[in-house]
């Protein structure tokens, strides 16, 4: 996979040399990516302060209490602090995304990528963090190559099985279902939670962006901000709704790249 990357990071995106269309696209990206920012502030104003001041919290805790504590009340404040610190690095994780992304303006650099490896990899990165979580693919069996940032895909990946997870409990399983046509691939990740409310459901990404640090846990909040910036960057779409048994999120990326004029 690394040398495959390395490989494809050879090939540049060209971009057109007309300046007038050179300037309204950089604009809009510009604009974009302003907002993108906008709604990221104001969801990190929400999800950092509460683990931040648990962290703390347990942390004096323990210092000031350690002779008093019994060994499971030590082993429940380490835990907590291990939790709330890795909530943290999710979030400085899809801080570092965006830059990425304000770094490669005009829009994201692309190469052809082969799904199912960048499925593979988001995988064992989201194992790492989550060893007990079950995750059930279903791909077609042929090879779907498509144009995307590798990187920046697989953090919307992670983020959306994340919170698939955190919505219906880290042991239960969650599908992921990749479908192809003509022109673009779709990737359906689908929980076992509870439905989404009907007033998030109008515009669930901007409920996102002005969540509380207990709807984050729950599945909303800068994860899902920064998965709708990466794909607009791709030209892809971002969905919500309901199902049967739960949630699912639908996310697709066009099969060509941009032709620029």
């Amino acid at each position: 996979m690394a040398d495959k990357r390395n490989k494809a990071s050879e090939y540049e995106h060209h971009f057109s040399k007309d300046n007038a269309a050179y300037d309204d696209d950089s604009t809009d990206v510009v604009q974009g990516n302003d907002k993108v920012c906008s709604n990221l502030f104001r969801a990190i104003s929400h999800e950092m302060r509460n683990p931040l001041a648990s962290i703390v919290g347990s942390s004096l805790t323990l210092q000031e209490n350690w002779e008093l504590l019994s060994e499971l009340e030590k082993i429940a404040s380490v835990t907590k602090i291990y939790e709330d610190s890795d909530w943290l690095i999710g979030i400085v994780e899809n801080l570092l995304a965006v830059t990425r992304m304000r770094e490669d303006i005009p829009p994201v650099q692309t190469n052809e990528e082969l799904v199912e490896e960048v499925i593979s990899e988001s995988l064992q990165k989201l194992e790492r963090r989550h060893p007990n979580c079950m995750v059930h693919v279903k791909i077609p069996d042929n090879y779907i190559f498509l144009p995307m940032d590798a990187l920046l895909i697989e953090q919307v990946i992670i983020n959306l099985l994340e919170n698939a997870l955190n919505r219906s409990g880290i042991t239960t399983p969650v599908d992921m279902l990749v479908e192809e046509d003509a022109e673009s691939v779709s990737f359906t990740i689908r929980d076992n939670g509870t439905p989404i409310p009907k007033d998030i459901l109008n515009n669930p990404f901007e409920s996102a962006a002005a969540c509380t640090t207990a709807d984050a846990e729950a599945g909303w909040g800068i994860m899902l901000v920064t998965c709708k910036a990466i794909l607009d960057a791709h030209r892809g779409t971002l969905t919500a709704r309901n199902y049967s048994h739960g949630a699912e999120f639908i996310f697709t990326l066009p099969k060509t790249k941009e032709e620029n004029t």
